[in-house]
């Protein structure tokens, strides 16, 4: 499976098979996390595979834990991160190739933010100074019965638009806010696609792109829309940052040499240029070797 057929064929999964994971697979989807491409190199980020998944499941809140959604999962896997500034956007950005892996491997797998006490969770982890618990996803195998169908169409009901993404040209503009982009090329709508495809808290689909000639500016709605800013937590960066991870890698492997620049622009600046409304965030910019 490539990666933009994982793209394609994952789901957010809430319920799961009792039947446990290998060992060795375990331990490749947690060493895909580990060896994942990093925005900023400097925020240490950590994958904690928890292979007895009540361990988790018993300190999550009632209706998400133990007694209800992801109390099946056999294992879980907890990320923590350094907080500084991006760690967030990194954090999508790099859980999210692991993510991808796992769903390669026909492993389930499904975001988890802010549904769980930070202080319950990492209370067992042995967290360092200034670390903290930023994510998790239940893994196994996905539970395909009538009841494991139900718990996801359920939930799905639930979120914005009914689970279903916006269209490409509600995301995407040419070089100034608002402008249908200037392009006929088929690689680039290809990864800008899979872009849209990105799971976000409760699918609120925070991301925008503007294409300007040979650069993807990367912009988010900042407006902390669904209680999505959490704790010090911004989940709409994490959000963006699993949708520019999904734009990389169909990127690289359409045989692009590019990267997504973090740091190193002037964003008033680029707000400016582009017309960018307020209450908008540009947080990365694509630079296509």
């Amino acid at each position: 499976m490539n990666i933009r057929e994982a793209i394609r064929r994952r789901i957010s999964v809430r319920h799961y098979k009792s039947q446990p994971v290998a060992e060795e697979v375990l331990k490749s989807v947690v060493k895909s996390g580990e060896n994942s491409v990093a925005l900023d190199d400097g925020i240490r980020v950590r994958f904690h595979l928890i292979e007895d998944g009540r361990l988790v499941a018993e300190r999550m809140t009632y209706l998400t834990g133990a007694r209800f959604l992801f109390g099946s999962s056999p294992h879980f896997i907890v990320a923590t991160s350094e907080e500084k500034p991006l760690f967030m956007l990194n954090m999508g950005f790099r859980m999210e190739q692991m993510m991808l892996f796992a769903t390669g491997q026909s492993l389930g797998t499904c975001w988890i933010g802010g549904l769980f006490s930070e202080e319950r969770i990492g209370d067992f982890l042995g967290l360092e100074r200034n670390e903290r618990v930023i994510v998790l996803t239940p893994l196994g195998y996905p539970d395909t019965s009538f009841y494991g169908r139900m718990t996801h169409d359920l939930i799905e009901l639930g979120a914005a638009n009914f689970g279903r993404r916006k269209p490409l040209e509600q995301i995407v503009f040419g070089s100034h806010w608002g402008l249908p982009p200037k392009t006929e090329d088929g690689e680039l709508l290809e990864a800008l696609e899979c872009a849209r495809l990105a799971p976000s808290w409760v699918n609120a689909q925070p991301w925008r792109f503007l294409v300007n000639g040979m650069e993807i500016i990367a912009v988010a709605d900042a407006s902390g829309r669904y209680n999505s800013v959490r704790g010090g937590k911004h989940y709409y960066r994490l959000d963006v940052g699993i949708a520019v991870a999904h734009f990389f890698l169909a990127a690289k492997e359409m045989g692009w040499n590019g990267k997504w620049h973090v740091t190193g622009f002037d964003a008033a600046q680029v707000t400016r240029a582009h017309a960018i409304p307020e209450g908008y965030e540009v947080l990365g910019i694509y630079r296509k070797a």
